[in-house]
């Protein structure tokens, strides 16, 4: 707790000291892919903010362990009533950094003064075994013996980049499915035990069911 206790105090010269290591950067990136998001008004710098329900609390505190240096406090907890439902979730919200900068140049544009998330080529230089497996934690669907990308938040034109980087980077095959008018990825079998030696290392115990 001390760690975190003198994060929380530091000056704005340490935090611009402050550097992603390659394996953050790829669990950062693994997780804007899925449900992280980014957030930069103006000439500010970047902060990430990720939420999961409860019951993906273990996740989220792992995520936690591994960026909570660039976390001013701990994961905090909300609740959302949803068609007469009531859902608690957790969160937690990075401070703003200049390091985070190059992640949100990566999948950010800025439109006519408006930001769009988006897919850009220059991700095939990120894609590495730990983001694909932050990727399938956020994302990930199983289906028999197989795995379904839910992409649901980008275009065709993007999953298609996806899908091609992931031929590229990995050796396999994936396909383009619709599903309820959304394009997603599907991983075959053959395609999946393939790829998970590889990712297996990089997957919390809670997400093994995905795989497996």
């Amino acid at each position: 707790m001390s760690f975190k206790y003198r994060c929380g105090a530091q000056t704005i010269s340490e935090k611009i000291l402050l550097n992603l290591t390659p394996r953050v950067k790829s669990i950062i990136i693994g997780l804007i892919l899925s449900d992280a998001w980014l957030q930069k008004k103006g000439h500010w710098n970047t902060r990430i903010g990720f939420k999961q329900s409860i019951f993906n609390f273990p996740y989220l505190w792992y995520i936690y362990s591994e960026l909570g240096y660039l976390c001013s406090g701990l994961p905090l907890t909300a609740k959302t009533v949803t068609r007469g439902k009531l859902f608690y979730s957790v969160y937690l919200q990075t401070r703003q950094l200049i390091c985070l900068n190059e992640i949100f140049n990566l999948f950010y544009l800025n439109i006519n003064g408006q930001i769009i998330k988006t897919v850009k080529q220059d991700l095939f230089f990120y894609m590495d075994y730990m983001v694909l497996a932050h990727w399938i934690m956020g994302d990930g669907s199983k289906r028999a013996k197989s795995l379904v990308l839910c992409t649901d938040n980008f275009s065709l034109q993007e999953v298609v980049l996806l899908v091609n980087i992931l031929i590229l980077k990995f050796d396999i095959n994936p396909t383009i499915q619709k599903e309820k008018n959304y394009f997603r990825i599907y991983i075959n079998e053959e395609s999946l035990m393939k790829i998970k030696p590889f990712i297996l290392p990089y997957l919390v115990d809670h997400f093994l069911y995905k795989i497996n």
